[in-house]
């Protein structure tokens, strides 16, 4: 059963508790789903939080087909667990609306051992950037692997990677070569 279908299942019993994500590889954790009530309040994978890990999970879920096992777990959820509240409704809508984003962006995710650095010209050019460019650039301020700049953004997988696609083109970020 796929991710969506058992956190509706789930919220059509007002479930509490966990869903845990485990890899059909080996068994091993991969994420976790948080469920009140049947609403989802969280999400956690790998290094992420939150609504980025929820559709990380979905999106790879969907994406990968059969790669994951979920164990449905109750377990008492205090308010402290909460990162956010959205019904299967919510979630659904959303996730079908960024997944063809998703997709798209896939194919443009650069290798996750490249350097990148911010060209400073951008700031002197008075050049516009988005929310999201700006946010991708403040991460860059920290980190300069492709992969810690994925893992460190607030924002979605396709979200960072049209971002750099675009600040490439805008000529705003290098790419250092060892």
């Amino acid at each position: 059963m796929s991710i969506l279908a058992t956190i509706n299942e789930q919220a059509a019993f007002g479930f509490s508790g966990r869903i845990n994500v485990l890899k059909r590889s080996n068994d091993q954790l991969f994420g976790v789903i948080f469920q009140y009530d049947g609403k989802v309040i969280g999400a956690t994978c790998e290094k992420q939080r939150g609504k980025k890990a929820l559709y990380y999970l979905i999106f790879n879920d969907v994406d990968l087909e059969d790669i994951f096992k979920l164990v449905v777990e109750p377990e008492i959820i205090g308010p402290s667990s909460f990162m956010f509240e959205l019904s299967f409704g919510e979630i659904k809508k959303e996730a079908e609306s960024q997944y063809p984003e998703f997709l798209k962006a896939k194919k443009f995710r650069p290798p996750g051992h490249l350097k990148l650095i911010i060209d400073t010209d951008i700031i002197s050019n008075k050049q516009e950037v988005t929310p999201e460019e700006f946010l991708v650039m403040s991460t860059l301020t920290e980190y300069s692997k492709v992969d810690e700049v994925y893992q460190a953004s607030q924002l979605l997988e396709y979200e960072v990677t049209n971002a750099l696609v675009s600040l490439r083109k805008k000529k705003a970020i290098k790419v250092l070569i060892n």
